[in-house]
């Protein structure tokens, strides 16, 4: 590439702005020549190094800097990777003449005006773009490179639009001329300059400037045409963006591209020598229009380690640092050898006392902080190690971290993944393959790893690169993290060279010290969809989280409690022929029964005597007793059709007519579910094949589909409501191909899949505690599944701690009118509610009118929460239950009304079965019924 220094200097002359913030600038640059920015634009991953040589060497030979941006999204072929003839031509163009060209991004189209998604795409390129640009070699001593401009055919949808990407590094979004879709109206015709909340610009291009008049298939714009446009322009008081997309050259030979490229600079240069205009690049005029917070140093000081020789030296430097005004997060060692954070008092009251200033941060920096802690482990370990870092610093001062720090700076995917099962929105390493410097991951997680030490090495006496080493690293412009070991620094000068270099940070134009904390405040705007999910994983993995650890007492009670339950079925296979019927309920000193039962129903009959088994609450001739009958129940009282047999909706244990006709999908999936336990844990010694074997699907499953049929023949589809998941898998279990329920990808290390999932999940109505834990004990939670189960737990939680009111939600039976209630909770766009809905046949009218009065504490789904999410809360709600719903000798009451505090008079076949299901799941192990190899 012929772009000689002496070029460069020439053009790297520029004329200092005075410092304004937003719209002000153009008040500043009016006393200035007018800004001008050159633009190459679009660039992608096939073009022609040669042409574009010559087109940046017609501006350096004109002594102009150009910003040239380049397309890092769509298809990987389409995005140029590290080895490729574009991105060695960058480099060599950055090695040779650093100050010739600003490279940036291209998109044609940025993300809808919406925070996250905008921030997901900048933070996708940023990440492609630093792989491709950055050389490991010439980066160990060089700050690294980011695209701190990215250009857009998108038209400007609010004032406000982009400022998310802001996020991932970028400061100045230019949005090129003529898009033809600019349905809102918001970008003027003749350019603008808008600075957002998080101080990222947009900048808005003129056609008057653009080489093919903002229409790509125009002719190429005469140079003579351009002058005159840029002098027009120039009365104004906004910046010109001079822009030659590179694919309108497509048709030039290389010397008749670089012929036109002089043109263009000619006509620029005219308007210089005029005093019109200056030139200078987005990232120049960036850096002259923004005072302050035009890039942020976070200060991180390492290693609080519980250690009583290193700590009293650690917190006077760190307390020296916020007394002196400096923001400050420290990252905490919460289980060292020495023991645990919360149970060592002197860092309990030095962190909660520093937590009082707002100046004052602190992240999770591993749990014991070993030799590759992190690397090569399972999820299931990486999960334990980081929620237990987070969970003990949390308890130990109340305070949440909102970053992760991988021991040694080592981690893997299973780490990151990790990472945003707890809710921790920031991680912060090093540089490590030169990708995530800045930007937000598909998992929802914010990098902020352009991290900067003093320590050379690691060995001997650990020695420190100079001042202005590291200050070389830190660059002028890239967002950093300065780390900082007060172990190291054992020598007076080794302080000192730290204190010093931290008040040279702090003195450096337009740079702000701050905490990490701080850091996402200023660079990310509210984002409530992605908080909410987040949130829900904090409360539930991490704020709520105890380690279960069931002792002899615990044990014990459960056990009492599983024998309460079991009384039920005893009491119904004496009064039922060895069934239980749906519901029971004392009246006039007597146990009195409900008697019919759904498939449901007679699922969760099963599940009670595999559990009771389990649990050597019965022996083993019960057993068979109990499961032959209910096998040989099953076989009889089919509902035809379609010239079928289908189980039935609803059977009648007694003479008398009245059972319901039909056939429901949901039901008959839990059937199917419960069955498949029974001949796995059974090894296939009851006939359950034979009995499913009999049934044939294939008239209700149509296509895949699942459908409920009336007692009238009538067929709608089963398949998009929030029981179907569940149900879909009893179906799957028993070789049924079933269609996929969810429209949307696993929702549980991917952050866009998860914001899809939640539209998907508020579509589909409400959500309960059953069936999405109930699935968990029984079959492994599903990827869906878990995430409905933690935006649920977390919801109750928020409103016990909004109210006082315990809450606990799931379908129930009722003491009287309307004697079913499904009592949920309803997503909605801001948030979300509890209803009482109740069937159909029921009365609807006075069932909204007396809801309050409905609703109820459930008792079954107290102990699922137990089992699945053994925290705070759900010991809360299972004390709350054992206290107050216990009916002596008939089992549990469904539930313990929320406005009177006493439990409800019934008790029902669901409650005693799924009581029984969670006491064998939590002392059993805490393992699904059925293993996930035949789940």
């Amino acid at each position: 590439m012929n772009i000689t220094r002496r070029s460069v200097l020439l053009g790297g002359i520029g004329i200092p702005l005075l410092a304004v913030a937003g719209r002000g600038v153009a008040t500043a640059a009016a006393r200035l020549p007018n800004p001008l920015i050159v633009t190459v634009s679009g660039v992608g991953a096939r073009a022609d190094t040669g042409k574009l040589e010559a087109v940046a060497n017609a501006f350096s030979s004109a002594g102009l800097p150009i910003a040239m941006t380049i397309k890092m999204a769509g298809d990987p072929g389409d995005i140029p990777g590290y080895s490729s003839g574009l991105a060695k031509w960058i480099r060599q163009s950055v090695e040779l003449a650093p100050n010739a060209i600003e490279f940036g991004i291209h998109a044609t189209k940025i993300a809808p005006a919406d925070p996250y998604l905008q921030a997901r795409q900048a933070g996708e390129m940023q990440a492609a773009f630093s792989l491709m640009i950055n050389a490991f070699d010439r980066y160990k001593s060089k700050a690294v490179i980011t695209a701190l401009t990215l250009t857009t055919n998108q038209p400007l949808q609010s004032p406000q639009d982009a400022a998310s990407m802001r996020s991932a590094g970028i400061r100045t979004v230019i949005r090129l001329a003529g898009e033809p879709d600019d349905k809102v109206g918001q970008q003027p015709p003749g350019g603008g300059y808008w600075m957002t909340n998080t101080g990222l610009v947009n900048t808005v291009a003129s056609v008057r400037t653009s080489a093919t008049s903002g229409n790509a298939t125009a002719a190429l714009t005469a140079p003579a045409a351009l002058a005159r446009n840029i002098t027009a322009l120039a009365a104004n008081i906004d910046p010109i963006i001079v822009e030659i997309p590179f694919d309108a050259l497509a048709g030039l030979s290389n010397a008749d591209a670089a012929d036109y490229a002089a043109g263009v600079a000619m006509a620029v240069l005219a308007a210089v020598s005029s005093g019109a205009v200056r030139v200078l690049t987005p990232q120049r005029l960036y850096t002259q229009s923004r005072a302050a917070g035009r890039r942020y140093i976070v200060v991180r000081v390492d290693d609080l380690r519980l250690d009583s020789d290193t700590d009293p030296s650690h917190m006077a430097f760190v307390k020296g640092l916020i007394e002196a005004g400096y923001s400050v997060t420290n990252a905490i060692i919460p289980a060292p050898k020495a023991g645990l954070l919360s149970a060592d008092e002197n860092s309990k009251a030095f962190l909660r006392s520093m937590l009082a200033d707002q100046r004052y941060d602190i992240a999770g920096h591993g749990w014991h902080h070993t030799p590759s802690e992190l690397l090569g482990n399972s999820l299931a370990k990486d999960v334990d190690l980081i929620r237990d870092c987070m969970s003990e610093i949390y308890r130990s001062t109340g305070r949440l971290p909102l970053t992760y720090i991988p021991p040694n700076d080592d981690f893997d995917d299973n780490t990151l993944d990790a990472v945003a099962g707890t809710g921790t929105p920031m991680f912060a390493a090093e540089k490590g393959d030169m990708r995530w410097f800045n930007g937000l991951d598909r998992r929802g997680i914010l990098h902020v790893s352009n991290t900067v030490k003093f320590e050379a090495a690691w060995t001997g006496d650990l020695p420190y690169f100079s001042q202005e080493q590291v200050f070389d690293y830190l660059g002028e412009d890239n967002d950093a993290v300065f780390c900082i070991h007060p172990d190291t620094a054992k020598t007076p000068e080794k302080k000192q060279v730290i204190l010093d270099s931290i008040t040279r940070m702090a003195g450096l134009p337009g740079t702000t010290l701050v905490n990490f904390a701080q850091y996402y405040k200023a660079v990310c705007p509210a984002m409530p969809k992605v908080d909410r999910i987040r949130q829900a994983r904090a409360e539930v993995s991490v704020k709520d989280w105890r380690k279960p650890d069931p002792y002899w007492l615990e044990e014990e009670a459960l056990r009492a409690d599983a024998e309460l339950a079991w009384t039920y079925f005893d009491w119904g296979a004496r009064h039922y022929n060895g069934m239980a019927p749906a519901t029971s309920w004392i009246e006039s000193g007597k146990q009195a029964g409900y008697p019919f039962v759904t498939m449901w129903d007679i699922g969760s009959h099963i599940l009670a005597a595999v559990s009771a088994q389990r649990l050597r609450i019965i022996d083993q001739t019960e057993f068979e007793t109990m499961i032959n009958r209910i096998l040989a129940f099953l076989g009889q009282g089919d509902f035809s059709f379609a010239g079928v047999k289908i189980p039935n909706t609803e059977r009648r244990l007694s003479s008398r007519g009245g059972e319901r006709d039909g056939f429901d999908s949901a039901d008959t999936g839990r059937l199917l579910v419960a069955l498949k336990i029974l001949d796995s844990y059974t090894a296939g010694a009851f006939p359950v094949f034979k009995l499913v074997q009999h049934w044939s699907f294939g008239p209700v499953l149509k296509d895949g589909e699942m459908h409920v049929v009336s007692d009238t023949g009538k067929i709608s589809s089963g398949q998009y409501n929030s029981y179907a998941g569940y149900a879909g898998r009893g179906y799957s279990l028993w070789g049924e191909a079933i269609s996929p329920v969810f429209g949307t990808a696993d929702p549980s290390n991917d952050m866009d899949a998860a914001l899809a999932a939640m539209v998907e999940i508020q579509r589909r109505g409400r959500i309960a505690t059953e069936p999405h834990v109930t699935e968990e004990i029984e079959l492994g939670a599903s990827p869906h599944g878990r995430l409905i189960a933690d935006i649920l737990y977390a919801a109750q939680m928020k409103r016990f701690q909004d109210t006082g009111i315990l809450t606990c939600v799931s379908e129930t039976a009722m003491a009287g009118p309307p004697y079913f209630t499904y009592q949920g909770y309803q997503l909605t766009h801001d948030g979300g509610t509890f209803p009482v809905d109740t069937l159909k046949t029921s009365a609807p009218e006075k069932a909204a009118k007396l809801s309050d009065s409905l609703r109820l504490v459930n008792s079954k789904g107290a102990y699922l929460w137990l089992a699945a999410r053994p925290g705070d809360y759900a010991q809360k709600l299972v004390a709350h239950v054992r206290e107050r719903a216990r009916m002596k000798g008939i089992g549990f009451s469904a539930g313990i009304s929320e406005r009177t505090g006493k439990r409800i008079e019934v008790t029902d076949i669901n409650t005693n079965g799924v009581i029984l299901e969670s006491v064998a799941y939590i002392l059993g192990g805490r393992k699904p019924l059925i293993s996930r190899a035949e789940a």
